[in-house]
């Protein structure tokens, strides 16, 4: 999480935001914009937010087949990242979108096995330096390695332990509400789940929040609730990606085929 916006998070319209809140019984960029690079030497009781807002050039970009460019980020995750650029390229209907470069690597022409490898390599960095910045006692490394393993669906009993020293912290930051929240409903702990989810969504309701709290209510079988809670997220200025993955719930949701098992969250 930390990123997590995915590292765009937190474009913040609180008047908007609020607005769509109301209204949704109990509703709930998930990521805060932070980047491993950027935890070095943090005040171990700095709020979560604050200590990630000045960020490397971590960015991807893409390009179509006319030769012009999207960018994207930065992103809490390479993938998220990448995926992003090539969303941003095909929401403006460009043809042929692919990524051409992943972070400060130009992967213009390589074969989809080299870029994943470079996408491997700067997941895999970024993670080192976060897990080992958590363990000098950065609340805000913590955070983001939590969302992290959330995200992928791993190591969830440390993701659960790295977010509570995060929430030890900062206990009403929203996103690392989100991140914690998010871990219970890969754990399928519905219910408690809700419950932090209605809370960040209090403090911050942000399409990603929200389409967090929408994912859970559908796997607890609400599904009315589940599909106010996207709709709600689809006016809350979602990017790109979290965009299309909502609109695939709606129409899920519409065509009767939406399932109350888990499916992996909105990013």
């Amino acid at each position: 999480m930390l990123d997590r916006r995915h590292f765009h998070r937190r474009s913040i319209r609180p008047f908007m935001a609020g607005i769509l809140f109301l209204g949704l019984a109990a509703c709930g960029d998930t990521g805060p914009n932070w980047e491993p690079q950027d935890m070095f030497e943090a005040p171990k009781q700095a709020k979560v937010d604050d200590r990630y807002r000045a960020m490397m050039d971590f960015k991807a970009l893409s390009r179509d087949a006319g030769g012009k460019e999207y960018a994207a980020g930065p992103s809490a995750t390479v993938l998220g990242a990448v995926e992003e650029a090539v969303a941003l390229c095909q929401e403006q209907d460009g043809q042929g979108c692919k990524a051409v470069r992943v972070g400060l690597t130009w992967v213009d022409g390589l074969d989809q096995q080299t870029i994943e490898s470079v996408m491997k390599s700067y997941r895999d960095t970024m993670t080192a330096e976060a897990y080992q910045a958590a363990r000098q006692g950065n609340m805000g490394a913590a955070n983001w390695l939590a969302y992290h393993y959330a995200v992928r669906g791993e190591n969830l009993k440390e993701a659960e332990q790295l977010s509570r020293q995060a929430l030890q912290v900062a206990p009403d930051d929203p996103g690392a509400l989100d991140t914690y929240g998010l871990i219970l409903y890969k754990q399928e702990r519905y219910a408690e789940a809700e419950e932090v989810f209605i809370a960040a969504n209090k403090a911050m309701p942000t399409a990603e929040h929200i389409a967090h709290f929408a994912d859970n209510a559908l796997a607890m079988g609400k599904t009315e609730m589940a599909r106010a809670a996207y709709q709600r997220a689809m006016q809350a200025g979602p990017g790109p990606v979290l965009s299309q993955t909502i609109q695939k719930r709606l129409l899920a949701l519409d065509l009767g085929g939406a399932s109350n098992g888990q499916q992996a969250p909105a990013q």
